[in-house]
């Protein structure tokens, strides 16, 4: 009895012993320019003890005199300290040239190295963005993503601009990447005009509501296996957003204040047009400044013309109507951190004046962000982003409302000013137009939107390997689209011709989308050579739409555009609900960082899909092999670094619209009788039988190379992918009158792209004080529609019945139909006896609006203080059908139309004789109404361009300069954006779309022309 009370009380005394030689060590992990290393793992080997640095690069961790500390980072090399008397600590930690340097935000904002991802992602830091001086954050990303297509719609202030990874998957569903902000989807739709986009133009996506300047970087996730955790949403690529967090700025303790201003002036990029001729017809010379009427330039030659013995004054329609463009851009910030709590607050004000009069966009935008740990494994961070914004702006394509129709279809000889008679009326050249500047003065379109996305983020770390996520967010705004055409105007709809006594209309939509996750993720080391991680989670999305739409004709109230003004007044109502459910796991197993296998699976839940088919499974397995770590080649001066990588996925994608399976009533119509009508309302059930669908599919295969060489300064990255979608929707397909209907919407269509991507980086110079860095990538995709429904032969996505953009089996997705030359099969045009080409009477394949390929280079150059950067943009290839030419050929305003009165002999056959045409005709006017203008062959144009998507020039004052002032830090800047170095387009810009993000691209009709930009900005921390 007597030795076991020794035995124990020796052991308490030595116990004691060992806590009073335990004691908390404290110290601050720093690079060798003495900057917080942030993350940093500092730990004792061969104990379960470790913990990471602060933003700060301080630390705290229970150790012994005399143990070793081993410090590891991302990037640098592995440093081992003895703990002594001295502290607290100061571990300066070299860098490693020979380790990729790089952590990326991958799905579900999980930071990761990506040297041991197993998937395609690239990112583009904050600051590249917020270089690109952009309206829209998606045109800042244009260039510089190897996969990504990027197309701006139009160069009217708050255009809407469209992004696709990896090519169109869907047949009639979005095809659009997912924008993802901070863990929160949100949405990037287009409301677009109450009218077709063909006759009014398009709105702004919602992406555009993002500030630039509260985002620290972008990651964009390419591939199916990248985004399989995401869900159904994702299957298309995704677009994760990480916004700043105020950690890690400046000083700790210390406010950190920030205010940037930049203002830019923007020209537009005007079409050419013959400036010869005047207005007339046959050469003769008709007057419409003085009553004449006549739609078209086949006049005399304005040189020589006289009135009344006076010369006929010539006018630039475009350059008399087109006026500077301005932009404003003013953002304010304070930021801040301490051992416990980090955060943001940041304001920006937006304002963008058009290059078309009385055109404007602006955007107030307020951003906060607030961490705190509540307690020592506890983490709590909250945010909340409201944005205001508004747009002033005039219907685009084709609308006889839209300006531009007279605007470049004027005749030179014609004074549009003043724009009324005397008795008030319009003051025309011709019947069945509008004067430009009353259509300024007495229509007009407003859009008004009010989002905020408030997000709260609670992570819990009960074990040092284990973390319980748990976050909650809200994308909700209200967008409000007015418009108001004074009585009086000339117009041309999809319904015909638009009333002249005036009209009104209002447009209400009201969105909200709660999205909540819970996730838990363990990660733990399985001693020197294994590492896993397993995280498992849960997800709800509920999407709540409220469409509300009022329209009045009949203004009885001069200049008073409200629905009471109105003697007939009809509404519409539509009421969406959507919810999604998933549950989601993911497991990463490593081996030696060397090998990494990587396993996701989802089991999503959606209400938009029949009864027996809303829940479906998927997932995606991938691997990846860093092959120079097994050569031992790290240390090699020519490759450090070397990685392939193999992943197979298979996603869902509820790409359907909610009640898509019911079978609805609609308001009838009945010819031109719309009800109600005389007082009687009408009700039709719909002829498209809601057939029961599934999720669409979406298969990928994808195998990648790495590599890191010549001591990290150059990089390669080569994806290939082959990617398949099937169970697609194709509506409209014919059915049985016996079922009561006439069609049904069914799943299947299929569709393929096969491509590649090429990233290269490489930084030739790199001294103390100049820096050099090149990036070029490069992407090539092959798409094929592989099927329609039977009995489809084809689903039109834009334009007219002739000429459109369409969807056929067999054929690229947006192929160009219309009308065309007869030609033989020896593809030789078949003329008449007098030697002028035949149109057809049925429609053809006349182009498709998919590029070949597209490639980007990036170059940022930087001196002691100066910096110089710049982007070039190509696309190759990808037709545009400019339907602009259609017009001004006919009415003879176009820049082709100046060779009148030439004689050609085309090549060709003759169609009776089959000999070579060897007859000559007159470029004249009836060539042109006749045979040209109403070809539209003779509309597609090559879309091909290499523009110079900016250009900068900068100069940052260093701290030497300032230290005598309040300045922390100024920095002055030069931009200028959009100059196109290279086109065979006609028109304004073959990047625009005149139906805005939509699918149907390459069809241009009268949008207003994009600009470029010379930008002067200054960015002062204090």
């Amino acid at each position: 009895m007597k030795k076991t009370i020794a035995i124990a009380a020796w052991l308490l005394l030595a116990v004691a012993f060992a806590y009073a030689q335990t004691a908390t060590i404290t110290g601050k992990v720093v690079n060798k320019d003495g900057t917080a290393v942030p993350g940093a793992s500092v730990r004792i080997p061969g104990r379960n003890t470790g913990v990471a640095s602060e933003a700060d690069g301080s630390f705290k961790i229970k150790a012994q005199a005399g143990d070793v500390l081993q410090v590891t980072a991302i990037g640098y090399m592995t440093t081992t300290i003895k703990t002594g008397s001295t502290t607290p600590l100061v571990i300066s930690l070299i860098e490693n040239t020979r380790e990729v340097n790089e952590v990326v935000v991958t799905a579900l904002g999980i930071k990761r190295d990506k040297r041991m991802l197993t998937y395609s992602v690239q990112e583009v830091k904050g600051a590249a963005l917020t270089e690109a001086k952009q309206d829209n954050v998606v045109n800042a990303l244009a260039g510089k993503v190897a996969g990504v297509q990027i197309s701006n719609s139009s160069g009217i202030p708050g255009s809407s601009a469209r992004i696709v990874i990896r090519g169109n998957s869907s047949l009639v569903g979005d095809n659009q990447a997912l924008f993802v902000i901070d863990g929160i989807p949100m949405d990037n739709s287009e409301a677009g005009n109450p009218g077709r986009p063909e006759y009014s133009g398009g709105t702004a996506n919602r992406a555009s509501d993002i500030d630039p300047n509260i985002i620290e970087s972008i990651s964009v996730l390419k591939g199916a296996a990248a985004t399989a955790l995401y869900g159904s949403s994702a299957a298309r690529g995704a677009v994760i957003i990480t916004t700043k967090n105020g950690a890690g700025a400046h000083a700790k303790g210390t406010p950190d204040v920030a205010f940037s201003s930049s203002y830019s002036f923007q020209t537009p990029i005007l079409p050419a047009l013959q400036d010869k001729f005047a207005q007339g017809s046959g050469g003769k010379f008709i007057d419409g400044n003085n009553g004449g009427k006549n739609s078209s330039s086949w006049g005399p030659a304005i040189d020589t013309l006289t009135v009344n013995g006076m010369p006929v004054r010539k006018h630039n329609q475009m350059k008399e109507f087109f006026r500077t463009g301005h932009t404003t851009d003013n953002n304010i910030n304070v930021s801040g951190y301490s051992d416990k709590t980090n955060y943001l607050v940041s304001y920006s004000y937006l304002k963008t004046t058009g290059t078309i009069p009385q055109t404007d966009y602006s955007r107030h935008s307020l951003f906060t962000r607030f961490g705190v740990k509540l307690l020592k494994n506890l983490q709590l961070t909250t945010q909340f982003n409201y944005v205001q914004s508004d747009n002033h702006r005039y219907l685009e394509g084709n609308n006889f409302i839209n300006p531009l129709w007279t605007v470049y279809g004027g005749p030179i000889s014609w004074d549009p000013l003043p724009s009324t008679n005397e008795d008030g009326s319009q003051r025309l050249f011709r019947t069945g137009r509008n004067n430009p500047y009353w259509v300024l003065d007495n229509t007009g379109l407003r859009d008004k939107n009010n989002r905020i996305i408030p997000v709260i983020t609670l992570a819990y770390n009960p074990l040092s390997w284990l973390t319980i996520t748990e976050r909650a967010g809200a994308d909700m705004y209200v967008n409000t689209t007015d418009y108001h055409e004074a009585p009086g105007a000339i117009g041309w709809g999809n319904n015909g011709s638009t009333p002249v006594i005036g009209q009104v209309y209002q447009r209400n939509i009201k969105y909200q989308q709660f999205n909540h996750d819970l996730m838990v993720e363990a990660r733990k080391e399985f001693g020197a050579d294994w590492f896993t991680n397993i995280l498992v989670g849960n997800n709800i999305l509920s999407r709540y739409t409220d469409n509300s739409f009022v329209q009045g004709i009949g203004l009885s109230v001069d200049k008073l555009y409200n629905i009471g003004n109105a003697s007939k007044v009809s509404s519409s109502y539509g009421y969406y609900r959507k919810r999604k459910v998933g549950f989601y796991a993911q497991a990463n197993l490593e081996y030696k960082r060397m090998l990494t296998l990587a396993l996701t699976g989802r089991y999503d839940g959606s209400s938009v899909l029949s009864e027996g088919s809303q829940f479906y499974p998927y997932g995606s397995v991938s691997g990846g092999f860093i092959f120079t770590e097994a050569l031992h080649m790290a240390e090699s001066p020519i490759l450090n670094y070397g990685k392939l990588r193999v992943s197979y996925s298979m996603v869902g994608n509820d790409n359907v619209g909610e009640y898509a399976v019911s079978n609805p009533y609609y308001q009838a119509g009945v010819g031109n009788i719309v009800f109600p009508f005389r007082d009687q309302n009408g009700y039709l059930l719909t002829t498209t039988y809601g057939f029961p669908l599934r999720n669409e599919k979406v298969k990928e295969f994808e195998i990648g190379l790495e590599t890191r060489f010549l001591q990290n300064r150059g990089s390669l990255e080569v994806s290939w992918f082959n990617k398949r979608s099937s169970d697609l929707l194709t509506p409209g397909s014919p059915i049985s009158a016996a079922t009561g209907f006439n069609a049904a919407s069914l799943n299947a269509g299929s569709m393929q792209n096969k491509g590649i991507e090429v990233s290269l980086g490489y930084t030739p110079v790199k001294t103390k004080n100049f820096t050099w860095n090149i990036g070029v990538n490069y992407t090539k995709i092959d798409n094929q529609v592989l099927a329609l429904a039977n009995g489809i032969s084809y689903i039109q996505l834009a334009g007219f019945t002739s000429p459109g953009i369409f969807a056929y089996a067999n054929q690229p997705y947006g192929v160009i139909y219309g009308n065309h030359y007869i030609r033989n099969a020896q593809h030789q045009l078949v003329l008449t006896d007098k030697g002028y080409p035949i149109v057809s009477d049925d429609y053809g394949p006349i182009g498709n609006s998919t590029p070949k390929w597209t490639g980007g280079i990036t170059s940022n150059l930087s001196y002691k203080g100066f910096t110089f950067s710049f982007v070039l943009d190509h696309k190759h290839g990808g037709d545009v059908i400019n339907l602009d030419n259609s017009s001004l050929y006919f009415y003879g305003t176009a820049k082709g139309t100046e060779n009148r009165g030439a004689t050609v002999v085309l090549p060709g056959v003759n169609e009776k004789t089959n000999a070579p045409n060897a007859v000559p005709i007159v470029l004249d006017e009836n060539y042109y109404k006749s045979f040209y203008s109403n070809c539209n062959e003779n509309s597609v144009e090559d879309g091909s361009y290499l523009k110079l998507r900016q250009v900068s020039l900068g100069y940052n004052f260093g701290a030497s300069l300032l230290k005598r002032s309040f300045f922390r830090s100024v920095a002055v800047t030069v931009t200028g954006t959009n100059f196109i170095l290279h086109k065979n387009y006609t028109g304004s810009d073959p990047e625009v779309s005149l139906n805005g993000s939509g699918n149907g691209q390459g069809f241009s009709n009268f949008p207003v022309p994009s600009n470029r930009s010379v930008i002067a900005g200054v960015k002062v921390m204090f």
